[in-house]
């Protein structure tokens, strides 16, 4: 722990310094910009008596300069930008390893209370799972995040290339960095991120796109020609005339020409971003197999960091438009919009089935730097091991990993053979919904490849359902006890399935009376028995545990006990064989003089 705090202190030191040092630049940059406009303004009326060639070489020669530290200036921003980036990543990882991951976004757009685990498991929303995994940069790398908690992979073989790849990417922090901080200089919107599977369905054409291949060479040298012809011999009429012709022929083409540009247009910034981390994925030698085929998939079509980089600079010139003394000049004389909406209407041709490729690449590994991100921050969590046929669970020191450290209680608990029903009981605040949700979220980070908060841990991957908070709906007129149902009854179908799972039930018919909840309770165990079905049932309900007698080999018996001394509690959150002893409600319910001493 120590160790990983010092790691991102000693980072954070680093990128601020180097953020001065680009501003000190920055402002020596500025003044000679300054100087070299000021030059070219006024160094053709300062000279007299000198030719005016020499005059107009000189006056360009102060132009080249000035453009070029405008360009150095820009480089440097987007450096200092980077390092700025850079600092604030280890400044909230910093936070992150002493367990304050607030500062991450919680995806509260994909909790789903009908999903069949994520809602009872915390996967999203404030203080879960995901806000504790994600570093996601881009919004398609957020969803397949998302995807991945929501739907893991069910293969031991697919779990374990991913597992690699995770793997690779917890040892290379200084790349996952670099990702996420030149992801974080432009954050687009949903808009954006479907962007290039949106243009592989267009098509774009323009008018005299057969002819425009000899006008886009043949009209802008007459531009430059009338140009240096009315420099030395102040005829301008030739110039003009090329003006209009070129006017002329961007009247025909502007309906199309302004279709592209809406369609590629003022997206530069997304598309240099989505450049540079295809840059950075195309620059490892990466080992893992998932890795390399995905880079020989990518090699088919070509890669892809040059190309839409080549994209980026297209559109970033043809954004040059919107400048009206550019836009004017440049379409009276290099045909501008014509030249540009030629450039992108190839280029899209030549391009636009790998749109959906690289739109899935970048994403997938965006979403894999999250949870590379998670393995190295939590070097003590472990790579489970998986085994096929049915469904068994062998864990040593598991906890729950969204509880800090140094209160985590961890347990050893295995699920296997004949008796795979466990009926877990214990005083409220025990630890029993958290021991349900510990499972259930370490399964599920096991199957998207990732470590889980355990010492060592075996099992065959499942479908983890989950009937823990179910909730009332009066938009549907639905009752509490009637959702229950409804849930209860989907889990059973899907098992009539055959599909493999783990069932998870906390406090069961939680919306009826004590009578009828006990006997509909009884009778779900048994069919879960009957059918063999793993399950882990956390209940108040002390009767239930008799059935541990009439099923010894289907089911079994566990609690978490406390211990009431000197008029205090006392928790250990210890997972034991057997059925508690001590129940608390009375007894909270006197310490918080709800009830008196002498109330029965």
């Amino acid at each position: 722990m120590n160790k990983l705090t010092d790691f991102y202190r000693l980072r954070v030191s680093l990128f601020e310094q180097k953020r001065k040092n680009i501003s000190r630049k920055m402002v020596v940059l500025s003044f000679g910009r300054l100087i070299a406009f000021i030059l070219f303004i006024t160094l053709p009326f300062v000279i007299e008596g000198e030719s005016r060639v020499l005059k107009i070489v000189l006056s360009m020669l102060f132009l080249s300069i000035f453009l070029y530290l405008v360009k150095k200036h820009i480089a440097l921003g987007r450096d200092k930008a980077l390092n700025k980036n850079l600092m604030e990543i280890n400044q909230k990882e910093s936070k992150a390893i002493g367990h304050d991951f607030s500062a991450f976004d919680p995806g509260n757009e994909f909790t789903d209370y009908d999903h069949i685990n994520s809602f009872d498991l915390d996967l999203f929303g404030k203080g879960s799972l995901f806000q504790y995994l994600n570093r996601s940069v881009t919004f398609k790398g957020k969803e397949l995040l998302a995807g991945f908690l929501q739907s893991p992979f069910k293969t031991p073989e697919k779990i374990y290339n991913r597992q690699k790849l995770i793997g690779e990417m917890a040892n290379m922090p200084d790349w996952r960095q670099l990702f996420m901080a030149n992801g974080m200089l432009y954050t687009e919107d949903r808009t954006e991120s479907e962007l290039f599977n949106r243009w592989g369905n267009e098509e774009f054409s323009l008018k005299t796109i057969k002819i425009l291949p000899v006008l886009m060479v043949l009209l802008p040298l007459l531009s430059v020609a009338s140009v240096v012809y009315w420099i030395f011999t102040g005829n301008f009429s030739y110039f003009l005339l090329s003006g209009v012709v070129q006017f002329c022929l961007w009247m025909i083409e502007k309906k199309n020409t302004t279709t592209i540009y809406r369609q590629f247009g003022n997206r530069v910034k997304v598309l240099k971003k989505y450049a540079v981390l295809f840059k950075l994925i195309e620059s490892v030698k990466w080992k893992s197999e998932e890795a390399k085929q995905i880079m020989e998939q990518l090699q088919k079509s070509g890669l892809p960091a040059e190309k839409i980089k080549h994209l980026g600079n297209i559109v970033a010139a043809y954004d040059n438009r919107n400048n009206l003394l550019i836009g004017m000049l440049g379409n009276m004389m290099f045909l501008w919009d014509i030249f540009f909406s030629y450039r992108l209407i190839k280029w899209h041709r030549q391009n636009k089935a790998s749109y959906e490729t690289w739109s899935n690449t970048y994403a997938l590994f965006d979403a894999l730097v999250s949870l590379g991100n998670y393995a190295f921050n939590e070097p003590k969590f472990c790579f489970p091991k998986f085994i096929g046929g049915d469904f068994q669970l062998k864990a040593e020191q598991i906890g729950h990993p969204l509880i800090n450290p140094k209160k985590r209680i961890v347990n050893d608990f295995e699920l296997s053979g004949s008796r795979k029903l466990i009926v877990i009981t214990g005083a409220n605040m025990a630890g029993k919904s958290t021991f349900l949700r510990t499972v259930g979220v370490n399964i599920i980070l096991g199957q998207c490849g990732a470590p889980v908060c355990a010492t060592e841990m075996v099992f065959a991957p499942v479908k983890v359902y989950t009937n823990m908070r179910t909730t009332d709906s009066l938009f549907d007129d639905e009752s509490y006890f009637f959702a229950e149902l409804k849930r209860i009854k989907f889990i059973l179908d899907e098992l009539e399935k055959g599909i493999p799972m783990l069932i998870i039930l906390d406090e069961m018919l939680k919306g009826t009376n004590s009578v009828d909840k006990l006997a509909g309770s009884r009778k779900l165990l048994k069919k879960l028995v009957e059918k063999k079905a793993p399950a882990i049932v956390a209940t108040h309900d002390l009767k239930l545990t008799g059935m541990a007698k009439d099923y010894p080999y289907g089911i079994q018996n566990k609690c978490f006990e406390i211990n009431i001394e000197n008029d205090e509690m006392h928790f250990d959150y210890r997972l034991q064989d057997g059925v508690t002893q001590t129940m608390n409600a009375t007894f909270m319910m006197k310490k918080m003089g709800i009830i008196d001493n002498e109330a029965r």
